[in-house]
């Protein structure tokens, strides 16, 4: 599996794209738009190294081929949202969200519950048969918005520095 890889989506008038780090100034409006999150988890707007570190950071023991990288794209070829994910992590057959973002204009529209709902069909077409991932505590909504597709709590981890912040984290996973 390479870096361009994609998977099926459902939502008309988008389409899923594997980007890689010289896509990085494509997100930067992405993050921009997101300010609310990116300020929550560094405590400053985001700057040219928020990008970049989508691709560049990866979890304990894990490399650059693991790390995956898909826009949402829409018909006018601008990413709409994003998620990024690690592949056997932190087990084999697991993968691991690292980041979920969507547009502000699109929120509660639905589109991140479909990506979502795509994303882990497609999973179990690769073997995968485990999702995981953390929240910030303070991320009431990110909190209820991963319950809501059948997320539930493992662990608590933390503090963790991003930034200038540190975090509490709640991990959560759910079986495919």
């Amino acid at each position: 599996m390479d870096k361009t890889t994609t998977f099926p989506l459902s939502l008309p008038g988008y389409e899923i794209e594997g980007l890689i780090e010289a896509d990085a100034p494509r997100l930067m409006p992405l993050f921009q738009s997101c300010q609310d999150y990116v300020v929550l988890e560094r405590g400053h707007p985001p700057d040219a190294a928020v990008a970049l570190d989508e691709f560049r950071s990866f979890p304990p023991g894990r490399a650059a081929a693991d790390k995956f990288v898909f826009g949402l794209k829409s018909a006018t070829g601008a990413l709409a949202g994003m998620l990024a994910c690690d592949r056997d992590y932190p087990q084999e057959k697991s993968w691991w969200i690292a980041l979920l973002q969507i547009d502000p204009t699109l929120r509660g529209q639905g589109v991140a519950k479909a990506l979502c709902g795509d994303f882990f069909r497609w999973l179990k077409t690769q073997g995968a048969d485990r999702v995981e991932l953390a929240v910030f505590a303070e991320n009431v909504a990110g909190l209820c918005f991963w319950q809501g597709q059948g997320f539930t709590l493992v662990r608590t981890a933390g503090p963790v520095a991003i930034g200038m912040k540190q975090h509490s984290l709640q991990v959560l996973a759910r079986p495919l």
